[in-house]
């Protein structure tokens, strides 16, 4: 068996999916290269840096590969039935993921104290009619915060909803969680900045926010409520707003819903969709509410896509290695030029 081949399967037997093996496996090797003591070197160090592994742990073929950072300096929310290996390969990559994003993001300006009152106003002061995923996005690469919605994960099941990593003083934003439609992704991006403006991670830090897969046994986090109240603040302008139907309403319907939140949504200065969420989650009718996304965008298409086209017209990838930006292509899904 070639070592590559052998390297290969170690890091299959480790749990990692293929795709993460795919991305991170340079472009550049061939069967040239197993031949050569130096290539099988920097092969090595290559893909331990991209997935956070202990380079020594693939330098030695009888050593099982070795995850550089555990659970110290990440906090899981909503965790549910990871194990040790994947919460430190999730850790391990995500923070991979982060430093090779920021290192494409070259941005002097720093980042100042986020609040949410500020950064709405800031955002319908620039003519945009309320606070949307695109007008957010536009925010957080102006001052220097990466977002990204990662196509890779190193677990073939993917349970993570967004990740925030800070290097140093600077963060990236890893979103996760799939969605047709923008409203959903603008909240899980709100939220992480609230954990950024309310000051939650320190240098090194990270915090990885899993799905809620059961609201009714969810564990009282006070950083996720505060998040999430800056969150609702930042695309509301109310921390706590509700939004209910009076009893036998049309608006308790599909359409009904999807009508008044597109009749009121300039005059209260809150999207459509967000609209329809502050619904789904005041009245926990979450077939209303999905129902109205669906009148509301008319047309599905998945929201990575705008995510991603964002982040590759900001990124700067001849400021890295060419290693390094054929695994942010791959990472990102976005095609090779």
């Amino acid at each position: 068996m070639s070592e590559s081949k052998d390297l290969k399967e170690r890091l299959t037997a480790l749990g990692l999916s293929n795709d993460a093996i795919d991305a991170v496996w340079p472009a550049w090797w061939s069967e040239q290269a197993e031949d050569s003591a130096s290539a099988q070197a920097e092969l090595r160090f290559g893909i331990s840096r991209r997935l956070g592994l202990d380079p020594r742990s693939l330098l030695g073929a009888d050593d099982e590969p070795r995850f550089l950072w555990g659970d110290e300096e990440v906090r899981f929310k909503h965790l549910s039935n990871q194990t040790e290996i994947e919460r430190s390969g999730i850790s391990a990559f995500g923070r991979a993921v982060a430093a090779t994003v920021l290192a494409a993001t070259p941005h002097d300006a720093e980042v100042g104290p986020l609040q949410a009152p500020v950064l709405r106003e800031a955002i319908l002061a620039s003519g945009r009619p309320y606070v949307d995923l695109s007008s957010l996005l536009a925010l957080c690469w102006g001052i220097g915060i990466a977002v990204i919605h990662l196509r890779v994960f190193p677990w073939p099941q993917k349970r993570m909803s967004a990740m925030t990593v800070r290097v140093g003083d600077r963060w990236a934003v890893l979103l996760a969680r799939d969605a047709e439609y923008p409203a959903p992704i603008a909240f899980y991006l709100a939220h992480e900045l609230g954990h950024i403006g309310l000051g939650h991670l320190n240098a090194g830090e990270t915090i990885v926010d899993f799905e809620r897969e059961d609201e009714s046994l969810r564990v009282e986090d006070a950083e996720e409520s505060a998040a999430d109240r800056f969150a609702l603040d930042l695309l509301t302008g109310r921390p706590d707003l509700e939004v209910r139907a009076a009893e036998a309403s049309a608006a308790a319907s599909p359409s009904g819903l999807a009508n008044v939140a597109l009749q009121e949504a300039e005059q209260l200065q809150i999207e459509p969709g967000t609209l329809a969420l502050c619904f789904g989650f005041s009245t926990e009718d979450w077939r209303t509410a999905n129902g109205a996304l669906k009148a509301i965008y008319r047309q599905a298409a998945p929201v990575w896509e705008q995510v991603n086209r964002v982040a590759m017209s900001q990124l700067s990838l001849e400021e890295v290695p060419a290693d390094s930006a054929h695994f942010l292509h791959g990472v990102l899904g976005a095609p090779l030029k």
